[in-house]
């Protein structure tokens, strides 16, 4: 239902454009187009000073997800992604994500980060959303509890800079 409202509104508003654009266009040509074609682009340009920039820690959302660690018993063993896990490496595995996205897990509890990267599929215990490598868990200090809950920051190629301001908390 909500596609097919959106279809239709985006619709509505194409037609808008396209039929009050011309329009528009020529009542305006030769009474002053070009200061306002100078504003419309001053305002553009405003407003794009305005916006945070991509790689700014508040363009950042976090997201809590439960957390477990998983090591011994698949140390060794080929991940979903091919590779062979390594219990003592930064990595995760997410029901989702692709692999190869980079997380920052942090425990809101001590506020310790750490940097983790999806190589696997898991965990598939209802409730709960991510499994950490022990040596990811034991750095943010969730061995202990087993599960605890997490806040995860998606880090896209884009705000690739902040992940050592971020991992350092």
């Amino acid at each position: 239902m909500r596609k097919l409202r959106k279809k239709l509104i985006l619709t509505v508003v194409a037609m808008h454009i396209l039929v009050l654009g011309p329009v528009i266009a020529e009542s305006v040509t030769g009474m002053g187009s070009e200061e306002i074609s100078l504003e419309q682009n001053a305002l553009v340009l405003d407003s794009l000073h305005t916006q945070e920039p991509p790689g700014s820690p508040e363009a950042l959302d976090a997201e809590i997800m439960v957390a477990t660690y998983y090591g011994k018993k698949f140390h060794g063993r080929r991940t979903a992604s091919g590779e062979i896990f390594d219990q003592h490496a930064m990595t995760c595995a997410h029901k989702s994500l692709p692999f190869d996205t980079k997380l920052i897990v942090t425990n809101p509890q001590n506020g310790k980060s750490v940097e983790v990267r999806v190589n696997d599929r898991g965990p598939f215990p209802p409730g709960r959303d991510i499994d950490l490598s022990y040596a990811a868990a034991k750095e943010i200090g969730i061995i202990r509890r087993g599960v605890a809950p997490v806040e995860v920051v998606i880090l896209h190629p884009e705000n690739g800079e902040d992940t050592d301001e971020l991992a350092s908390r």
